[in-house]
């Protein structure tokens, strides 16, 4: 028997309310983020055995990671701001189903060592908990343009 392909038509989507739990999650932390919370207090918005992945289509940049653990979570978010000035920073889509979102956006940085700007755009595979916190954090990066001289 084979598959038959899917189509616009045989696809139902299903998206949570914008008050859903893990919207909520998504926007609370990318605005903590950009408020300058520091890498403990956005790594309390995660679970104690969150999954966290963060790669780039460009190799492997300084803040990427890959383990699980809120303290992977807070050395992540550490990397990320002791590497890159975050210049704009844009929430694309939040497509939300139950406790599971995927999220896309775009970023454009100045690189600290280099002093290089750098722009790209992302997809984030987020789950939150009954309790509110991020089980599952999985950030996939395209790769990154140079821009030139921050």
């Amino acid at each position: 028997m084979t598959a038959r392909p899917a189509t616009p038509a045989s696809v139902e989507l299903v998206a949570d309310p914008p008050e859903s739990a893990v919207r909520v999650a998504v926007i609370e932390l990318f605005a903590a983020r950009i408020a300058g919370a520091s890498p403990r207090d956005l790594a309390q918005r995660f679970d104690a055995d969150v999954d966290l992945t963060v790669r780039s289509g460009d190799g492997e940049p300084p803040w990427s990671s890959r383990g699980s653990g809120r303290a992977r979570a807070a050395e992540h978010f550490a990397r990320l701001r002791e590497t890159v000035d975050l210049e704009q920073f844009d929430l694309v889509t939040i497509r939300a189903s139950g406790r599971r979102a995927v999220v896309t956006g775009t970023v454009r940085v100045t690189v600290r060592a280099t002093g290089l700007g750098a722009a790209g755009a992302f997809v984030l595979d987020i789950a939150v908990a009954p309790h509110g916190l991020i089980t599952r954090y999985h950030l996939l990066e395209d790769g990154w343009a140079a821009r030139g001289a921050g």
